[in-house]
């Protein structure tokens, strides 16, 4: 991780029992010391029937604005309504990364636990690649996957573009991401004339890294046919609006469903 910049981190729900508040803590600190900005909290307003109309809309919001929702299961979470009522809400959702933290495990097996969340944290970590021409869109793109709960992380090297050893150290980047998530790869005609561009995208098809095409502009597919069957994404023409980036997040949030 010594060639990367951290540039922002996920954003996490946490769902669960208050009764659990000592265990759920746990898992909360391991996700915040990864890098990720965690909700864990207990709502004693929640105790007035009165408001439960308005507590769910708060709470349909926070789980709305978040990519990644982790359930902290436990006999305790299954006797509670309001873990029910979050569960059934997230389920009716299409675009959230879900994971179950089995809280009654996690207080004798811990590491077993924990090791879920790093898979989750793969999932939600997102490492782009693209000519620097094309950085002031490319970045609209990455703030907005940001602000629904995905960690963006840059190739410190790629903001050089120079110095010695580029290329090693190109390769030694691209092998971390091929474990810490997904590579956005980003495709125009500026990109067409960038050689580290093609460098960086060669050394993620031969790490066989999990790769989403984005096209920006008209290029023509035919020069990247590594890409003619892989599943992308077409913003020619197209403004970098909720619509987009949530089929963006909904291809990227496939690779958590093919590691379960």
């Amino acid at each position: 991780m010594e060639n990367w910049k951290k540039r922002t981190s996920g954003w996490v729900f946490i769902s669960h029992s208050s009764k659990d508040f000592k265990y759920v803590r746990t898992v909360r600190d391991y996700l915040e010391d990864s890098g990720f900005s965690t909700l864990m909290i207990y709502l004693k307003s929640l105790d007035n029937k009165s408001k439960e109309t308005l507590m769910k809309q708060i709470l349909k919001d926070e789980i709305d604005s978040r990519n990644i929702f982790v359930l902290c299961d436990s006999v305790n979470a299954k006797a509670s309504t309001w873990v029910d009522w979050e569960i059934n809400y997230v389920e009716s959702l299409s675009n959230k990364i879900v994971t179950k933290i089995d809280i009654d495990n996690l207080k004798y097996r811990k590491c077993t636990e924990l090791s879920k969340l790093d898979n989750l944290m793969n999932s939600a970590t997102i490492y782009s690649i693209y000519s620097r021409e094309d950085r002031s869109k490319v970045d609209r793109i990455l703030d907005k996957l940001n602000l629904i709960g995905f960690r963006i992380f840059e190739d410190t090297v790629n903001m050089k573009l120079g110095g010695d050893n580029v290329s090693s150290k190109l390769n030694s980047s691209i092998n971390a991401v091929v474990d810490k998530g997904v590579i956005l790869i980003f495709l125009s005609k500026k990109a067409m004339d960038s050689k580290w561009f093609w460098e960086e995208k060669q050394i993620a098809l031969n790490e066989r890294a999990f790769v989403v095409p984005i096209i920006l502009d008209d290029v023509n597919l035919d020069n990247f046919p590594a890409f003619r069957r892989v599943q992308n994404i077409n913003l020619i023409n197209r403004e970098i609006n909720d619509e987009a980036i949530t089929e963006i997040a909904n291809i990227i949030n496939q690779r958590e469903f093919l590691n379960n």
